[in-house]
């Protein structure tokens, strides 16, 4: 009888122990698998500008719930914000990743119209005041130039792509069985 109670006793402290373990070695998992990037803020033109740049690209979200801005990502990402409201005080209260990496939420201090663009990489959220009148901001410059680069380069893989794979064709030699055989 005293054997099973210390059975019974040991069995749910080992099962705490495990799911503990499980627990922070997914964790750690996540952690490890978050991609990395940085956050800048700044406020001119009448306007404020959040641009996340990211190591790789990551599909992201941007949804507006009452006075919190949340930019949700397919995938977990490292990116510090809590510097963010110094930039911008007029625009943010308070930022905050959430602990998952799965989105970040900012606090906003002022009504909002929300422009959001990816390019690449990178996603550039734009907070226009209620008095802002016309079409929202374009991308940078250098930004657009980049991403123009980036399409030739791709273009011109696909065309070498191309020429190789048709050159292979062209060497691959039909053998005919002659009269010999």
């Amino acid at each position: 009888m005293r054997a099973a109670q210390r059975c019974v006793l040991r069995t749910p402290s080992l099962a705490a122990a495990l799911v503990l373990i499980g627990l922070s070695y997914s964790g750690a998992c996540r952690a490890a698998d978050a991609v990395k990037g940085e956050a800048t803020f700044s406020a001119s033109g009448g306007y404020a500008r959040l641009v996340l740049k990211l190591a790789r690209d990551v599909p992201s979200d941007v949804t507006t719930a009452g006075s919190i801005l949340v930019i949700r990502f397919a995938q977990p990402v490292d990116i510090p914000v809590d510097r963010l409201p110094e930039s911008a005080p007029d625009y943010v209260n308070s930022a905050r990743r959430d602990p998952d990496g799965s989105a970040i939420r900012l606090s906003l201090a002022r009504r909002v119209t929300v422009n959001t663009m990816t390019a690449g990489e990178r996603v550039f959220v734009d907070l226009l005041p209620d008095s802002w009148n016309g079409p929202p901001p374009s991308l940078p410059q250098d930004v657009v130039r980049e991403l123009a680069e980036r399409a030739r380069a791709a273009e011109r893989a696909l065309r070498l792509q191309r020429a190789e794979a048709e050159a292979k064709e062209r060497l691959s030699v039909q053998v005919c069985r002659g009269p010999w055989s």
